[in-house]
């Protein structure tokens, strides 16, 4: 895929940012990550990068650092356990510069979630973005940047285990006719963000099934770019559908794209219990006029 003009000028934007990060007393590696990594950032489009330390940074440490770097604006978050989030605004402050999301997190951290996700098979949605970040990174630098590349070793391929936890997790699609309901009150606010729902565990299913990594709805922002070579035809036109046409017709989108991504899972992953998946997206609750007379 080409680069587009967007990405290059970001990528060549952020060196300074790359540099004095993986020149810091403490890091082990650094990495530019999201769609300006990949290539497709466009002119709406801020820059992820990630730096991987040996230990905790102080948030004097990634002051510091942003400083040098030439920083115009800085908003830091340092609370809990990692990950910690810096927005470094280039240019120009907030909200008119261009926002590099830094995201700090430790190597023993990194490793100690590895391990929970491949070896362990407890998916979660921020777990399985880390990881797509990783896969993304590029750019990669400081004393240890040989970590990065190790990490992308260990999580390709796509683990057929750890596949099947997301998609029995993500493919357990209950109450679908809550949409109904949410249709009948007049509620579109409800009602998209339960298609929003649906469509989100459709969709990390169907990244689970062709081995890809992906974590939470934003990385689906760039739907005529998925690169899903097992889903349903026509799969990114029918998903505007459900959003885009009235609630019966979308409704109806939505339950045939479940509906034969269950037919791919049966195919692909048989070792699924998919009757339990059809089971539960098929359940419904009838609505009452009046009290049910008693058998």
């Amino acid at each position: 895929m080409a680069v587009t003009e967007a990405a290059r000028w970001r990528r060549e934007a952020v060196q300074p940012v790359l540099n004095t990060f993986a020149a810091a007393d403490g890091v082990d590696a650094v990495i530019v990550s999201g769609s300006t990594a990949r290539g497709d950032a466009d002119r709406w489009s801020d820059v992820e990068v990630g730096v991987f330390w040996a230990r905790r940074p102080s948030l004097a440490e990634r002051v510091a650092v942003a400083d040098v770097a030439g920083a115009a604006d800085i908003r830091t978050v340092n609370e809990g356990t990692p990950p910690w989030y810096d927005h470094i605004y280039l240019g120009a402050p907030r909200s008119d510069g261009l926002m590099v999301e830094v995201v700090h997190t430790t190597t023993p951290a990194v490793e100690n979630m590895l391990d929970d996700v491949l070896i362990s098979h407890r998916p979660d949605g921020p777990s399985l973005d880390a990881i797509k970040g990783i896969v993304d990174g590029r750019d990669v630098r400081g004393p240890r940047a040989e970590l990065v590349a190790g990490w992308q070793g260990r999580v390709q391929p796509y683990p057929r285990e750890l596949a099947l936890a997301v998609v029995r997790r993500d493919g357990n699609i209950e109450q679908f006719w809550r949409w109904q309901m949410l249709a009948y009150r007049h509620n579109p606010l409800l009602l998209a963000r339960e298609f929003l729902r649906i469509t989100s565990q459709l969709l990390t299913v169907l990244h689970a099934l062709n081995g890809k990594y992906c974590g939470h709805p934003s990385a689906f922002k760039r739907l005529d770019n998925l690169g899903l070579s097992l889903a349903p035809p026509s799969l990114t036109a029918r998903i505007r559908g459900v959003f885009n046409r009235p609630p019966p017709e979308g409704a109806q989108l939505l339950h045939d794209l479940v509906e034969e991504t269950y037919d791919l899972i049966e195919l692909h992953l048989p070792e699924v219990d998919v009757h339990l998946l059809r089971t539960n997206f098929r359940s419904y609750r009838k609505p009452l006029d009046a009290l049910p007379s008693p058998d």
